[in-house]
């Protein structure tokens, strides 16, 4: 998955990620990016802090057989701020997944009109890759992830890169746009595997739409706002939910 937030991929196990894509793809709402082009010119990756970007990746999945199909498309933006989104587009939709340098942490069901929010402490610079460490360490200086691998630097789609590799996932990101990761790939087993390919890539402050949250949407559960009125189809998936809604309980509490 694209994500830069290495405790949410140690949290839940692969297998239950990949069911949990599938239930978010089936219940997305409706699109709100357009197509972006790559810029002239890179980014100024010297200064120390969030760099603006937003960088758009299609996710294809290959079967053992040796089918394929794309399933959706995953853009990553981040502000000057450190505030930063991921949208999950399919052709059903999107939903989105924001967190703002304030602490607030905001997930939608574009679709439903629906969102959960919590607010925690503010720490954007543990999920951002520094581009002058070479994208190993994060913007607070320390290791993005603990078992990380530089595997060398290479060029795609015209952009230099480095390759890291960490347990079965191998990614590359742009050095000269903030560390925007501009390819992927999931390695389940030998004919079975996930692979993100770039779409468009931009440096510069974000659309501001991708961070807009309209007033009309309701507040509910993580549960309801994955699943709307249906129930969960599998065991591991009705457990993770049963998690993410006592997380989200003690959070409003606190609040």
């Amino acid at each position: 998955m694209l994500t830069t937030d290495p405790s949410y991929r140690r949290t839940i196990p692969v297998l239950v990620l990949l069911v949990l894509v599938t239930v978010l793809a089936a219940q997305g709402g409706r699109a709100l990016h357009s197509r972006i082009n790559a810029p002239s010119q890179p980014q100024d990756v010297s200064q120390r802090g969030s760099i603006p970007y937003t960088v758009t990746l299609r996710e294809i999945m290959h079967a053992p057989d040796g089918t394929k199909r794309v399933s959706r498309e995953i853009t990553h933006a981040i502000r000057h701020d450190g505030s930063q989104v991921f949208m999950t587009s399919t052709d059903k939709g999107t939903r989105r997944s924001l967190d703002f340098a304030s602490g607030l942490k905001v997930d939608t069901n574009d679709l439903q009109l629906t969102k959960t929010s919590m607010n925690r402490t503010a720490n954007n610079k543990i999920r951002q890759r520094d581009p002058n460490s070479k994208c190993l360490n994060s913007l607070d200086g320390k290791p993005f992830d603990s078992d990380q691998t530089m595997l060398g630097e290479e060029t795609i789609a015209g952009y230099k890169t480095v390759k890291i590799s960490s347990g079965i996932i191998t990614s590359w990101y742009a050095l000269d746009y903030g560390c925007a990761q501009v390819k992927d790939i999931w390695q389940f087993s030998p004919g079975e595997f996930t692979e993100k390919e770039l779409v468009a890539l931009v440096g510069g402050e974000p659309d501001a739409a991708l961070f807009d949250v309209p007033a009309k949407y309701r507040e509910v559960s993580p549960s309801e706002r994955i699943l709307g009125s249906n129930k969960p189809h599998n065991e591991a998936v009705e457990k993770q939910l049963r998690m993410l809604d006592e997380d989200y309980k003690r959070a409003k509490k606190q609040e």
